[in-house]
């Protein structure tokens, strides 16, 4: 007798020892652990869903940091790139860096690089800038746009200045929202159905102190993207989030300089160098995540705060939501602690 997979499963899971409520325990027990092969079979059926060869990508905060190492890694792999940031001298470092990551694969591609001083909190510089970048490519509108520029100033509430909050909203929203406007309609114009890339962070998905005035910029980006996500589908646009963990960048060190003990203390010290988080960026891309994450507790979190968005899994991504109410709880009492076990030790300085 030839038994075929159904036949297996149904004798695994209506064998007669089984009760009726046994039996529909094991067949979603069996469920659960097929879906867990969905998504990857779905993504190796679908193939690739990015690749920046021969693409002109233009981004934003390009002259170091994660921009920088994205840039390097779109470099490696073909792509025509247009960097964009206020300093001129780390943008020229850059450009060299790319032509040297170019240099190095073995098809050695004609490619062009550029970049562009400009302020993206100036929504007159961005579309300049836009222009600019299409300009030097013979009128050719990007295909992809990514935008890295952003800042954090983390400070408790009371000691950060309303200009504070002004600064990191004015570059980490509107810097990206500038220029996502400006480009999109170009992109449409054109009838170029591309890639629209922001980045947020880990913060963008949870609040805790010291982030008061960073926190809801990234939150912004979230609510930005998740709305353009659906909009952008009438002009065949994609749109992709990445959460960005902690990174060891120039940024982390300056904003380490006002950042307070608590948020620290809560904060931890794991992160990811630049290089290492560009490289999970782009691999999230390939496999068309909306929501890029790169390391756990972000991606426990997305699935934590996932609300209505694509999922990256859908097998993990149900399991993860099966503890996350649990976890979420542990973690907010965590948060609790430490924030009310420093203010007891502020308490006994003052007296």
């Amino acid at each position: 007798m030839v038994w075929s997979p159904a036949d297996l499963l149904w004798s695994l899971t209506n064998r007669p020892q089984f009760t009726v409520f046994e039996s529909i325990c094991a067949n979603l027990f069996l469920a659960l652990v097929a879906s867990l092969g969905i998504t990857p079979a779905y993504n190796l059926i679908r193939g690739s869903q990015f690749n920046p060869k021969g693409k002109h990508v233009y981004l934003t905060g390009g002259s170091t940091g994660l921009g920088r190492a994205v840039a390097i890694d779109l470099a490696k792999q073909g792509a025509h790139v247009t960097i964009v940031a206020r300093k001129e001298g780390p943008l020229k470092e850059t450009v060299e860096l790319m032509k040297q990551a170019a240099a190095s694969r073995k098809d050695a591609p004609d490619q062009k690089f550029h970049w562009i001083s400009a302020d993206v909190t100036d929504k007159e510089q961005a579309a300049r800038a836009l222009g600019e970048a299409a300009a030097n490519f013979g009128g050719r509108v990007p295909e992809v746009i990514i935008t890295c520029a952003g800042i954090s100033i983390p400070k408790l509430f009371i000691e950060n200045e309303v200009e504070d909050f002004e600064v990191q909203m004015k570059l980490n929203y509107f810097g990206s929202l500038y220029t996502i406007h400006e480009g999109a309609k170009r992109m449409v114009s054109a009838g170029v159905k591309g890639k629209i890339v922001m980045v947020s962070s880990t913060m963008g998905l949870i609040g805790f102190a010291g982030y008061s005035s960073y926190s809801p910029t990234k939150f912004a980006l979230r609510g930005l993207a998740e709305s353009l996500r659906n909009e952008f589908l009438l002009y065949g646009i994609s749109t992709h989030i990445y959460y960005a963990g902690t990174m060891f960048t120039p940024g982390y060190e300056t904003e380490n300089l006002t950042k307070p003990l608590v948020t620290r203390q809560i904060e931890g010290s794991h992160g990811l160098t630049p290089e290492e988080a560009a490289k999970g960026l782009m691999a999230g891309l390939r496999k068309g995540h909306f929501a890029v994450t790169t390391d756990f507790d972000t991606n426990f979190l997305r699935v934590a705060a996932k609300g209505v968005t694509p999922s990256a899994n859908i097998g993990w991504d149900y399991v993860l939501s099966l503890v996350a109410p649990f976890a979420a709880t542990q973690v907010l009492w965590e948060f609790n602690y430490k924030v009310k076990k420093f203010g007891k030790s502020l308490v006994k300085k003052e007296l």
